[in-house]
């Protein structure tokens, strides 16, 4: 991966642990105050089996147990005022019996629990008044892979603070059964309280130099990509604009959340990731699905992948992760030739991944932030063209299983990423182990078929992860 610049500049920066909220994280909190709300949401299934399913007092004590382990989560989000300075993560410390709310709708059957899972992904949490929330239904009837009814616990959370790759720590602090601290990335500490009129005035001491290192780092991220356009071989940047499709427009408030449990993958080529595979799954599904409602497919159809930066991005915020388009090769008629081509597009995507981006935006003085979203947020109305046709976010949890809620063990976990202007597609892709589960979020607007997609998803999953087992 190519990220000694980004390596360079976090040097520089002398960043490290602070209770103020980086810009990176701030920014989906003042996002979702003009636009969109940017909600992650997760959900865990527990199958009691034969046995009795636990109660709501039981639950509710198994999440007193674990409160030590996941009190590093436990913050809130207080601005200064006049964006003078950066926010701050205070505690929150709301007892369990508040934030673990027990849903009273027992014995739901599954598509009526999506129903309701489509109202959370819907609706926003306020990040000021607590950053994120459980709530528990009981007693789920017709869950994919079991008979008997089971526990779901879904947790609600602003993006500013709940990421993809927060889910594995998040799981075991939840679910888990050691007795060590758990270590949550990016994760700084909170302050108490925050006095707001101190926090401006040190916020007006410190805008000058603010400023000066902001407009100091403009200038060398503006060298630096004149630079790289000089030196880029032809053809070799990804298009600035694409293919309008049917899924570039505005996804509107309403959700569809789809959950397919695809199981084991099998074995895979040498070098061949789960990842990889997802994203040629997506491409043949979403290929046929277009063609299908809209008589073609773009050539240029492109997914938007999450990629890890690893451990030196922590100190950058909770949202250190970076983000790339992945060319899905729409033309390629043969699944295992597109199924290299996506590879290698993902490869050459992931290798030039950088912290600059995360460097760079986290030089912009608190009070230019707002500016600065509200700019990009008009150059992307002034698009001809969009940068995506859909999303993924794939990860791997559960190498500090096993997981159980009181006792009940773990059948499978869920990532649901939010949906933005952009992003009407969104794919969440979780590993529990080596057992795959798949989210679809999109809207009626956007899908008003969506059980189609999701048939197109399961057989393209299973076309692929077939045509490349070894000896096919």
């Amino acid at each position: 991966m190519v990220i000694r610049a980004g390596r360079e500049a976090l040097r520089k920066s002398g960043v490290g642990p602070t209770s103020q909220a980086r810009p990176v994280d701030a920014a989906y909190v003042l996002e979702a105050d003009r636009a969109h709300h940017l909600d992650t949401l997760f959900f865990w299934v527990f199958d009691s089996g034969s046995g009795t399913p636990p109660t709501p007092a039981e639950i509710t004590e198994h999440f007193r147990r674990r409160a030590p382990f996941y009190a590093p989560m436990s913050r809130r989000f207080a601005g200064v005022p006049g964006h003078l300075d950066h926010a701050y993560w205070v505690a929150d410390d709301q007892p369990v019996e508040q934030r673990v709310v027990h849903d009273q709708r027992t014995g739901l059957d599954w598509p009526a629990l999506i129903d309701a899972l489509e109202q959370f992904a819907a609706t926003s949490l306020d990040v000021r008044a607590t950053a994120w929330r459980i709530d528990v239904f009981h007693g789920v009837r017709n869950i994919p892979g079991t008979t008997a009814p089971g526990t779901v616990v879904v947790f609600r959370g602003n993006h500013s603070l709940i990421t993809g790759p927060i889910l594995d720590p998040l799981s075991e602090a939840l679910f888990g059964d050691g007795i060590e601290p758990v270590h949550f990335p990016g994760l700084g500490p909170v302050v108490p309280r925050v006095n707001r009129v101190l926090a401006a005035a040190r916020g007006i001491a410190r805008a000058p130099r603010a400023t000066v290192h902001y407009l100091r780092t403009m200038r060398a991220a503006l060298r630096d990509a004149e630079r790289a356009r000089a030196g880029a071989a032809p053809g070799s940047a990804p298009p600035a604009s694409l293919t309008v499709t049917t899924l570039n427009r505005d996804p509107g408030d309403r959700r569809t959340l789809l959950v397919l449990r695809l199981g084991r993958a099998g074995q895979l080529p040498k070098g061949f990731t789960v990842t990889a595979l997802a994203l040629t799954a997506v491409s043949v599904a979403l290929e046929r699905y277009l063609t299908c409602v809209a008589g073609q497919c773009p050539p240029d159809l492109t997914a938007f992948v999450t990629i890890a930066l690893g451990a030196e991005a922590e100190a950058l915020g909770i949202n250190s992760i970076d983000w790339t388009d992945v060319a899905l090769h729409p033309g390629i008629d043969s699944i295992r030739g597109r199924a290299a081509a996506v590879l290698a597009s993902l490869v050459e995507r992931r290798d030039a991944s950088s912290l600059r981006h995360l460097t760079d935006t986290n030089a912009i003085p608190s009070f230019l932030l707002p500016a600065e979203l509200a700019a990009n947020r008009r150059r992307l109305r002034a698009r001809t063209g969009p940068r995506m046709h859909t999303m993924l976010t794939s990860i791997r949890i559960g190498n500090d299983g096993p997981w159980a809620l009181a006792g009940r063990p773990m059948l499978f976990g869920t990532l649901c990423p939010p949906l933005t202007p952009e992003a009407t597609v969104t794919h969440g892709l979780i590993g529990l182990g080596d057992d795959l589960t798949l989210t679809v979020l999109t809207s009626p607007e956007i899908m008003p078929d969506p059980q189609r997609y999701a048939a197109l998803l399961e057989a393209a999953f299973e076309e692929v992860a077939a045509a490349l087992r070894p000896g096919a």
